[in-house]
């Protein structure tokens, strides 16, 4: 049986000829992979919207029908509640990175709506053998509110507790106040913040003490640049991981294990017993 998943709609609203070409290429070619993604004529009938901020009546369009949340804008404004804001000129592959996410991210909120307590609320990670008293507390900081959502949530399953912030002073003030024990940053923080996600963990690493502690948290940047030479740079920064998005599930495990943030998984134990309850020692019996 087939376990093809059906393509997301986008309807591109605006944009000059180059432009739309640009984007309407990279949706043909992004029609073969997961997520797969196919044009369509009208905001109506689209799951996601890709619109010129720049273009008369645009933004209007879409507050029009309540689709904000569902519109990466590209231009030089956008208006509150957006999923994405890309400046000039386009990289139709920022673009959709940020749709892989908010596509994910329903996914996600799907598979998990049947278990939720209440609209918006995750149920408590159930504990395990190993689990520390207190979980882990995780500061994470990115531009994108769907980015932020996506890996709260990867976090939060894991057992984390959580905080976001969408800009560097949101976050310098919440260091400022309360330790983390690890910091996740976006490398490319956006127009609304002083300093960008390297300048960020620099400050972490060099100047800034939390309180009640001197050791700074551990730092993971995520970027969707993702090259040897952008790693280098992370290192350069300070930075105690690197990881590229989207964010691999493994792999943000596997680091937050090396980083010492989520304990190894308990080994298995034999759930061989004799009947009376007591533990088998002699040879293994027959079953």
């Amino acid at each position: 049986m087939s376990s093809a998943r059906a393509a997301t709609r986008v309807v591109l609203l605006g944009f000059g000829e180059f432009e739309r070409h640009a984007l309407a290429s990279y949706l043909r070619l992004a029609s073969s992979r997961d997520p797969s993604y196919e044009q369509v004529q009208s905001v109506p009938e689209a799951d996601f919207v890709i619109a010129d901020a720049d273009h008369p009546g645009v933004i209007d369009i879409v507050l029009a029908d309540d689709r904000a949340a569902d519109t990466v804008f590209i231009g030089s404004l956008a208006p509150e509640r957006a999923l994405g804001w890309a400046m000039r000129p386009i990289d139709p592959l920022q673009v959709f990175r940020e749709i892989d996410a908010a596509v994910a991210l329903r996914r996600q909120e799907s598979a998990t709506a049947p278990t939720t307590t209440s609209p918006g609320t995750l149920d408590s990670p159930s504990r395990r053998a190993g689990d520390v008293a207190v979980p882990p507390m995780a500061l994470v900081v990115d531009d994108s509110e769907i980015a932020l959502r996506f890996l709260q949530r990867q976090l939060e399953s894991l057992g984390l507790r959580t905080e976001a912030a969408k800009n560097s002073t949101r976050a310098v003030h919440l260091l400022g106040q309360r330790s983390f024990d690890i910091v996740f940053l976006d490398v490319d923080l956006g127009p609304n913040s002083e300093a960008d996600g390297l300048a960020l963990c620099q400050h972490l690493k060099r100047v800034h003490r939390p309180p009640g502690s001197g050791l700074p948290p551990k730092v993971v940047m995520v970027s969707a640049h993702d090259s040897a030479t952008d790693r280098v740079r992370g290192t350069f920064a300070g930075c105690d991981a690197y990881l590229g998005k989207p964010l691999d599930d493994q792999a943000l495990q596997s680091e937050l294990r090396r980083l010492g943030v989520l304990a190894d998984p308990a080994p298995r134990r034999s759930s061989r017993r004799r009947r009376e309850g007591k533990p088998t020692s002699g040879p293994t019996p027959r079953v």
